[in-house]
């Protein structure tokens, strides 16, 4: 068999473990790090279809990060046929609690509060799509004597990629 030249431009089945017992299906993910293309972001998919907390504590980050929230359902992708409640805040303190049930973006700078993230309600698949400016992730709390530690089965570096080729 012929290794193409640029096979190295192609993964196949990238994934990584799920940390939320609601979710089971494997989670898509692109690892944007040194061995392909090195621009230091990753961003994973996930289909939410059931409630549950996502998300419980407050925290902020010292990188940009971006939230998709659209429906599974492809004759309507824009009803979410669901209720998603977002948390966020300036300054840790003053929480402003955010609903929506259509198809949502949002924008998290550095330094934004953010979380508890709740699927309230799951008529139909939400998918889920969160796009991280960073290769390190990490978490920072209003307590400075509070730090993060992963829940045991994620790291605060990104899991090994677990990529297959098609036959």
């Amino acid at each position: 068999m012929v290794t193409l030249q640029t096979a190295k431009y192609i993964r196949t089945n990238t994934t990584r473990p799920s940390y939320h017992a609601e979710v089971t299906a494997p989670i898509p993910v692109l690892y944007c790090d040194e061995n392909y293309g090195n621009k230091g972001f990753w961003m994973y998919w996930k289909c939410i279809e059931k409630p549950y907390i996502d998300e419980s504590e407050t925290h902020k980050h010292d990188f940009d990060q971006y939230l998709v929230f659209l429906s599974g359902d492809p004759k309507n992708m824009l009803d979410l046929g669901g209720e998603v409640e977002l948390t966020l805040s300036e300054d840790g303190i003053n929480k402003e609690v955010h609903i929506f049930t259509k198809y949502t973006t949002v924008y998290i700078r550095a330094g934004l509060y953010h979380c508890p993230l709740v699927y309230k309600k799951v008529t139909k698949p939400i998918i889920f799509y969160d796009f991280v400016n960073t290769m390190q992730y990490n978490r920072k709390f209003q307590d400075p004597s509070k730090t993060w530690q992963p829940s045991n089965t994620a790291k605060n570096r990104l899991p090994e990629s677990k990529s297959r080729k098609e036959p």
